[in-house]
């Protein structure tokens, strides 16, 4: 990815970026009953701890109306890699060359939070959070569960099949 960035800057140019999957998702059959969460947290950290997930649920008990599901939409031009470029000679930011994932290596991350603030979901949809390891904070995002033959763990999980994975090589063709 460095020269990528290296031959952007001779062209002058934004270099475009490998396709990514994505976890598309139907909160119209949503159960909320955060399978995703505790599948994925455990995946990642080997606990199930919903607060440590990369997917997240909201939703109020006392009023009417469909959960709210938060996940990383591996933007085309994700603004987090190129703001964490720009911190870093070396972008913790990460693109998955089977996958196209974009993912946070958290050896690199200096937990300086350019991510968060670059991701043009936040503050009305975070998919980009902190956590503290070994007494320094670092961020962490979805990353389509990358290592992971049988793909995204909270897709597995779901057991009303409200969330779906879409390869790369669909996602224009379900795009439009």
């Amino acid at each position: 990815m460095a020269n990528l960035r290296k031959k952007a800057g001779r062209a002058g140019g934004v270099p475009k970026l490998p396709r990514s999957g994505v976890v598309k998702v139907d909160r119209h059959i949503c159960l909320t009953c955060r399978e995703c969460e505790v599948g994925c947290s455990l995946y990642h950290e080997e606990e199930c701890n919903p607060a440590l997930s990369r997917i997240r649920i909201e939703f109020n008990d006392f009023v009417p109306g469909f959960p709210s599901l938060y996940v990383c939409k591996q933007c085309a031009w994700p603004a987090c890699y190129y703001a964490c470029a720009d911190i870093l000679q070396e972008s913790a930011i990460l693109i998955d060359r089977a996958t196209g994932a974009r993912f946070i290596d958290e050896d690199r991350c200096i937990g300086c939070g350019a991510c968060l603030r670059a991701c043009p979901l936040t503050p009305e949809m975070q998919v980009v959070y902190d956590k503290i390891v070994d007494g320094r904070r670092v961020y962490y995002k979805c990353d389509l569960c990358k290592d992971r033959a049988e793909g995204p763990i909270c897709v597995e999980a779901c057991p009303a099949g409200a969330l779906t994975f879409v390869p790369a090589r669909d996602k224009r063709k379900r795009d439009g």
